[in-house]
């Protein structure tokens, strides 16, 4: 049984000896192996990669609370080096205290192709 998840971050050792650190993408519980996301290695052509590895040579870290907005900005720079546009945006999103579904006055919602004033009102003249 695989003791990690997806999502999971973690950090260890790839079998080259490559200190890796990022999220689970995928496991596979029979061979024990994860797939992970690398965001930060000390071989630099490994990140942005995934790679697989023993769920032995991995331990799990500590899960940050996105409250805290030094580490939002921190994994918008992860989203920025992995080009994942759509979790770019979420953390855009959070960083800016939005939520585009959740939005009381509309914001960023767009009518005939013309966009908001503040007030999520349109003016007229």
């Amino acid at each position: 049984m695989m003791r990690f998840e997806v999502s999971d971050w973690v950090q260890g050792k790839t079998v080259d000896g490559e200190f890796i650190h990022g999220y689970i993408e995928t496991v596979d519980a029979q061979k024990g192996i994860a797939r992970v996301r690398v965001v930060q290695s000390d071989n630099e052509e490994a990140v942005g990669r995934v790679i697989g590895v023993r769920e032995s040579w991995l331990r799990s870290l500590p899960v940050n609370p996105l409250a805290d907005k030094n580490n939002v900005e921190s994994l918008i720079d992860i989203a920025l080096a992995t080009y994942d546009e759509a979790w770019f945006n979420e953390l855009t999103d959070r960083l800016n205290g939005t939520k585009r579904k959740n939005s009381k006055n509309g914001d960023g919602i767009r009518l005939n192709g013309r966009p908001n004033n503040r007030h999520g009102l349109f003016e007229k003249k």
